[in-house]
């Protein structure tokens, strides 16, 4: 069961982003579509992007869930997880933003393919994320919690603001380590050091405490079933369950894979948003180079 779809020239769909227009009150009009797709937020006068996203309901209608950033206090995380980090931007810098979205109508795979394409680009231009993707948000501020019943009865609600207390959140990113080329089952794919493919088993001889990136693949094929990132152990043999359980989409596509070998990159120097960042620029390398995402990814 190959649940990818092939995505026909993702740089000509990236190229049909809509002109700017402000952000500020933009769900209200009619130039924002009720359409799914992508949208990316920038400052006035920026050169680079703040901020990419997608949605697979209305455009219109996500934009919206920004309403919050022009107000006085910093919104929650939720309904949109990047409104408080723009709020952080605008209080700091009194800037305006403006807005550009690119519809689109295929599958959440190739959406959000499509999203990480966007994203590695600006990465390879620039050497550097979206200002405040991947969770990180302006030095000198603390991000707000999320909003829901069980953080408000449990007392954990709170919104954030200008704090001098450190964060992972205040870390900087890390750039693309390669280009986004070459063979997807490579030894040295988008130029990392990959170790040698190995057999997926309960008795995987890696630390437990060894994080990094990660491949998957069905012993010996050209193509990958899923890319990761995180503790190596713990997240191999978890999708090594996956073969048993059988309880979603994901599961039967690594059923269907077995028997499922890896290969990995290990470093302890990366932090979590670093290893995503990465993470993301190969999504986006196999995208390129296959058509289409890894038919594991974004099923999950």
């Amino acid at each position: 069961m190959q649940m990818n779809t092939s995505l026909q020239n993702p740089i000509e769909q990236l190229q049909q982003w809509t002109h700017w227009q402000p952000l500020l009150n933009c769900w209200k009009g009619t130039l924002i579509p009720a359409a799914p797709g992508l949208y990316r937020i920038r400052r006035v006068g920026f050169t680079g992007l703040d901020y990419i996203g997608q949605t697979g309901t209305a455009l219109k209608k996500r934009l919206g869930m920004l309403k919050g950033i022009f107000d006085l206090e910093m919104p929650y995380r939720a309904p949109h997880t990047a409104a408080p980090a723009l709020w952080a931007l605008r209080h700091r810098l009194n800037c305006d933003f403006e807005v550009s979205v690119l519809p689109f109508y295929g599958s959440k795979q190739e959406r959000k393919g499509l999203e990480a394409l966007a994203i590695a680009l600006h990465r390879q231009e620039f050497q550097e994320s979206p200002t405040v993707n991947f969770g990180r948000i302006a030095v000198g501020y603390k991000i707000s919690s999320s909003n829901d019943n069980q953080l408000m009865i449990a007392g954990k609600r709170f919104k954030g603001g200008l704090s001098l207390e450190n964060s992972q959140n205040h870390l900087l990113g890390i750039p693309p380590v390669g280009k986004l080329n070459s063979d997807p089952t490579a030894p040295r794919w988008c130029n990392h050091a990959w170790s040698n493919w190995m057999l997926i088993t309960t008795n995987f001889p890696i630390s437990e405490y060894a994080q990094g990136l990660y491949r998957i693949r069905q012993s010996g094929a050209t193509t990958l079933t899923y890319i990761g990132q995180g503790y190596l152990y713990s997240r191999l043999l978890n999708h090594l369950l996956k073969v048993t359980r059988l309880r979603n989409e994901q599961d039967r596509v690594f059923a269907e894979a077995q028997p499922l070998e890896c290969s990995w990159v290990q470093s302890e120097d990366w932090h979590r948003h670093q290893r995503e960042e990465l993470e993301n620029d190969l999504i986006a390398a196999h995208l390129l180079f296959q058509g289409s995402v890894p038919p594991a990814q974004f099923i999950g």
